[in-house]
């Protein structure tokens, strides 16, 4: 960049001086920071969504404290607003908007007064130190020197194009700037705050929401009937914007907000996402595939929504008739008793006692409750110890496991507490033989 002398009027008093070279050291922290974008002119009467974009194209962090923005007005060579920047340290690649109203541009950093001037000719410059110029933007003409940078005829900011600006392109800082405005700039769609693009019609769409939720399953197969499965959704924001989520609902209508860690609403930066995770019940018969479906609803900064849903299907498999681990059968032998099977079950009478012999590795009792109650099994005396005694409810060939217990002991109880009126049977299964000592067996059952 070259180094003018200029005529610089700051509020009433008029300064004639010449713009001071820096040392070369200096000269790299200067000429880090660089005018990126403006958007000068939109539709309408009020301009109230202008901004300017610096950017930080050097390899260390710039203070801004030490710049200026000078809004130039382009017959005369007049500042007519000096914009003072404040003490933020800008990374190297970040960016900093100045805007008019934060509440209309997205990611603006600081409010200026306003308007920008609309040409024929106008201009932005960059100032460091008070005397040096750093950076200058002339656009719709050439404005009086220093603050045109070989020539701004052609650049304009179409005033009837929405969200449209001139900005650098190529947007990188490995390509010099070549000291020409109407080379370096040119119309874009605006991109306050993020990098600038090569697209410049149909701006709006380009900020339009985007969202994709995904959702896993574990465990991803559950048998018959069902049962609890942990669910963990991402929500991607593949927007240009950050969006806020505002609602997570299943294929139920189920609200999910406050179910695990699921929270809403959530910030979601541009090319973020969130996560969450939740127990939900899933059924199902077996062979049946259960899609499970979470949709996502999020908002940008213009109010513009997204939605998106994301599914799952978990596999329901065969019915699991032990949920228990059961101990290896020592000395497996058959035996004609007539309680080797469900479907041949002894009957045991409610709330009396009954002796066995532990001469079988696998004996069936029933039982029936008339009425809904409280069920404890008491299985005494049982020597052999090594064994199972294990409870179920139903009809043999679709019988439901309710409890057990696998415990080493002689005497056991085994509490079930409230169980509905239904056909009950008891299995049990020893590890060794007793011909000689008897174990009892009660049902104990009030209503």
């Amino acid at each position: 960049m070259k180094w003018h002398t200029f005529f610089l009027l700051l509020g009433m008093l008029l300064v004639v001086g010449t713009a001071v070279r820096p040392h070369r050291s200096q000269a790299l922290l200067v000429e880090q920071l660089i005018i990126n974008e403006v958007d000068y002119d939109q539709p309408g009467l009020l301009d109230a969504e202008e901004f300017m974009e610096l950017m930080n194209i050097g390899t260390s962090a710039a203070d801004l404290a030490q710049y200026q923005i000078l809004l130039v007005d382009g017959d005369t060579g007049l500042v007519y607003e000096t914009i003072t920047l404040p003490a933020v340290s800008l990374s190297p690649g970040d960016y900093y908007v100045v805007c008019r109203d934060q509440l209309l541009v997205p990611n603006c950093d600081q409010e200026f007064t306003g308007p920008i001037q609309n040409g024929a000719p106008d201009a932005v410059a960059l100032l460091f130190g008070g005397t040096v110029l750093v950076d200058a933007v002339s656009y719709e003409g050439d404005t009086i020197a220093p603050y045109t940078e070989g020539s701004g005829v052609g650049l304009e900011d179409d005033g009837t194009a929405v969200m449209q600006s001139i900005a650098r392109w190529p947007n990188d800082p490995g390509i010099p700037d070549t000291n020409q405005n109407n080379v370096d700039f040119s119309p874009r769609c605006a991109t306050p705050g993020l990098p600038n693009v090569e697209q410049e019609t149909d701006c709006a769409a380009l900020f339009d929401p985007e969202i994709v939720v995904a959702v896993t399953a574990v465990p991803g197969s559950i048998p018959e009937p069902g049962g609890a499965v942990t669910l963990t959704v991402r929500i991607d924001n593949n927007g240009l914007l950050p969006v806020t989520l505002e609602t997570l609902t299943d294929n139920n209508d189920q609200n999910l907000n406050g179910r695990g860690s699921c929270q809403t609403a959530q910030e979601i930066a541009a090319g973020g996402f969130h996560t969450c995770e939740y127990t939900a019940a899933i059924s199902g018969e077996e062979g049946e595939q259960v899609v499970y479906a979470v949709t996502a609803t999020a908002v940008d900064f213009f109010g513009h929504n997204a939605t998106d849903t994301g599914q799952i299907t978990v596999n329901v498999t065969r019915p699991l008739f032990w949920e228990i681990y059961l101990p290896v059968l020592l000395n497996p032998r058959i035996y004609g008793e007539p309680n080797n099977s469900c479907a041949e079950a002894y009957p045991l009478p409610l709330n009396q006692t009954l002796p066995f012999l532990a001469e079988d590795m696998d004996d069936w009792y029933l039982f029936d409750l008339p009425q809904a109650g409280t069920v404890r099994i008491h299985w005494l005396n049982f020597v052999p110890q090594e064994g199972q005694i294990l409870l179920y409810r139903g009809q043999c060939d679709s019988r439901v496991f309710v409890a057990n217990n696998g415990e080493t002991a002689v005497n056991r109880v085994l509490d079930v507490g409230a169980q509905p009126a239904d056909r009950y049977y008891i299995r049990i299964i020893s590890d060794a033989l007793n011909e000689q000592d008897e174990y009892t067996l009660r049902v104990q059952f009030a209503p």
